[in-house]
């Protein structure tokens, strides 16, 4: 059959029942021909037009930079495409999936990416609706999990795994096979050792990524390994929607979200770089907290479950500070929920909302809430104390620990120069032990900020003025997401429940000065 028959067919298909004998004629004449000279797949037919299959049989129309892409895996053995957010990678990845399966022999294609949710609710998301809205139909058993795959009788086959299953990926061989990696900056260098073995038979790889890092795999392939691999960079403020100024094909950047993040990052910080631009930022080896890991903590925040006992870090708004936020930050083990930013709130209130927030997280099951909070200033102290009276008339459902960031650092005083230092050090050693968080950019832009400064024979953080003047903002979403994690020596699961000296056990009660009167909690 000829290509024309095929989409016609189809098409008809789609459109109303004929209404006169010589249209019912002409359509059973069609179907007739299209089933005499079906397309068997696989097919050679679309094996060097890869754009003409997206448009033919999966019934899309990819925009330029897409068709480059698309062009350029057929071309290479080796392709990387650095982007920002919302220019197609997914949708490109599952479609480049399709087009393989349906024109090689024994096609084998392993999509992978750094977690399960990016790999079954993101990529075979797509890749299922793509099969169940195509033009022709795709024969095969479609699995509703990635690594159960779709599969055709005769062995060709698509799959998906983490980037943590490097035995599975290593597993998989062929005559005719194809790596799909997404967020590639974020993969082990194990699952490309173990694709390299089998590119000495032909494997191809196309991998997409926000460049988030300045090392591994995908940021050697625009650096040393240039050489070896077809690079392409899209940037957001590409897409048809920005270009148009209206929403032309749904899902992409629109000009908006272009210009919110111009004013939310800054066009010159390495945020709106690497997030809007797809470029690497490779001013990053003094960070704290790298681009890169803020990324992996944003994605596995969805899949991450929040179980274990409960924390509400609090960063209280100064006096004078009219324009910083007071933020809450409640956390339950890996998992830190979304943020609660006031300003202009009163003591009383502030109060009133740390122990309604509390309120509903106490479960008889779990030890007392605890309320990690910043008294430094007066507010923050005032606060802190009305929280302790409340705790001491039932120490069994709410502790309040207090902690003064300027105060000399206690846990490891031979790295850190203050408790700041020490709790930038503990949130970044939470993110890189798996620690998720919400997806926030006031809070992406706050924990990117500071940077490790050498005090002597110590460490300690940008000075907080610094950042200030950098940021046009206090950090105050960062500051109480690392009083949220802040916890307590006793309760450190490498501590064995024995007291030792704490962000509070300067005094003898606890860390309380003996001068409030107050006795410690837990005694």
């Amino acid at each position: 059959m000829t290509l024309s028959i095929a989409t016609t067919v189809a098409r008809r298909k789609r459109s109303p029942r004929p209404t006169t004998l010589g249209a019912a004629i002409a359509l059973a004449c069609l179907a007739a021909a299209a089933e005499a000279e079906a397309i068997t797949w696989p097919s050679p037919i679309y094996q060097d037009k890869p754009v003409a299959f997206f448009r033919d049989v999966l019934g899309v129309d990819p925009w330029d930079r897409q068709v480059e892409v698309i062009e350029a895996v057929r071309d290479h053995k080796r392709v990387a495409v650095s982007s920002g957010h919302k220019v197609s990678k997914s949708h490109t990845a599952a479609g480049l999936a399709l087009w393989f399966y349906s024109s090689f022999e024994d096609a084998r294609v392993v999509m992978s990416s750094t977690t399960s949710r990016q790999v079954d609710q993101i990529l075979w998301r797509e890749l299922r609706m793509m099969v169940a809205r195509a033009k022709l139909e795709l024969p095969g058993e479609m699995h509703e999990l990635a690594r159960s795959g779709f599969k055709a009788p005769d062995f060709r086959e698509v799959v998906g795994f983490t980037a943590r299953e490097a035995e599975a990926v290593a597993g998989i061989s062929g005559r005719n096979l194809l790596y799909i990696l997404d967020e590639a900056s974020g993969i082990d260098q194990a699952i490309f050792e173990a694709i390299e073995g089998n590119r000495a038979g032909g494997a191809r790889i196309v991998m997409f990524s926000n460049p988030t890092q300045t090392s591994g795999e995908f940021f050697e392939a625009f650096e040393s390994k240039a050489a070896f691999y077809k690079t392409i960079r899209i940037s957001s403020e590409e897409t048809p929607n920005v270009k148009a100024g209206r929403e032309v094909i749904p899902g992409l950047a629109t000009r908006e979200w272009i210009q919110e993040k111009r004013e939310e990052w800054g066009e010159d910080s390495a945020l709106y770089k690497v997030r809007v631009k797809g470029e690497h930022a490779k001013n990053e080896a003094g960070k704290i907290i790298s681009l890169h890991l803020i990324g992996e903590a944003e994605q596995r925040w969805a899949e991450t479950p929040g179980v274990g006992p409960f924390y509400l870090g609090i960063d209280v708004a100064g006096d004078g500070d009219a324009g910083d936020e007071t933020v809450f930050a409640p956390r339950r083990g890996l998992k830190v929920f979304p943020l609660l930013p006031f300003r202009g709130l009163s003591e009383d209130a502030l109060v009133a909302h740390a122990l309604g927030i509390v309120a509903r997280e106490r479960s008889r099951r779990d030890p007392p809430p605890t309320i990690v909070i910043d008294r430094e200033g007066r507010i923050g102290y005032n606060v802190y104390i009305k929280l302790r009276a409340v705790a001491e008339s039932d120490p069994r459902s709410l502790r309040v620990v207090g902690v003064r960031a300027s105060d000399k650092a206690t846990r490891e005083p031979h790295v850190y120069d203050r408790v700041r230092d020490e709790l930038w050090a503990n949130v970044l050693r939470f993110l890189r032990e798996d620690g998720a968080i919400p997806e926030d950019a006031k809070l992406e832009k706050e924990l990117h900020a500071p940077e490790w400064i050498q005090h002597g024979s110590r460490l300690k953080v940008t000075p907080k003025p610094e950042l200030k003047k950098a940021l046009g903002r206090s950090p105050d979403r960062a500051d109480a997401v690392c009083l949220a994690c802040w916890e307590p020596v006793t309760d450190r699961p490498d501590n064995g429940g024995r007291r030792g000296r704490d962000e509070d056990d300067d005094a003898p009660n606890g860390g309380i000065d003996p001068r409030e009167g107050l006795r410690a909690f837990g005694r």
